[in-house]
């Protein structure tokens, strides 16, 4: 166990065939969404966490951000430290590794699929503008 990626992460083998990690960007009503203006998920950060590192290990991250690196580390038992200029995002970390330690951090799970829009959704539609003008008018 262990010489192939597949007898590790069982939870990413429709990953490894399709060779493609398809995780949502943090935008929106995504459950993680803070202030940070490129916040990456947590699932991206924790499958590199799982890669590379051995429970007990440490995870450094010297960008921390609003703390997603730290979280991932935190959740897979690694020792985490991290550090970052802007008060404002580390207070943030501070406060989800706080949320995350306590079991109550809103989170995507690791290999959730991905939700894929029926096309009814309000957001899907295009606007009533667009529809009174053939497209080739708007492209001018």
């Amino acid at each position: 166990m262990g010489k192939n990626p597949t007898d590790v992460w069982e939870i990413l083998l429709k990953d490894w065939e399709s060779e493609i990690w398809n995780i949502p960007n943090v935008k929106a009503n995504h459950p993680e969404k803070t202030v940070h203006p490129c916040q990456f998920p947590i699932e991206l950060v924790e499958r590199l966490v799982l890669a590379l590192t051995n429970e007990g290990d440490w995870v450094f991250d010297p960008f921390v951000g609003v703390g997603s690196s730290l979280v991932a580390g935190l959740i897979h038992n690694r020792k985490v430290m991290g550090v970052d200029k802007e008060k404002e995002y580390t207070d943030i970390a501070y406060q989800r590794i706080v949320s995350a330690i306590e079991g109550n951090l809103k989170r995507r799970p690791l290999g959730k699929p991905v939700y894929q829009p029926k096309g009814t959704e309000k957001v899907a539609r295009p606007p009533i503008e667009w529809l009174k003008k053939p497209l080739e008018e708007w492209i001018k």
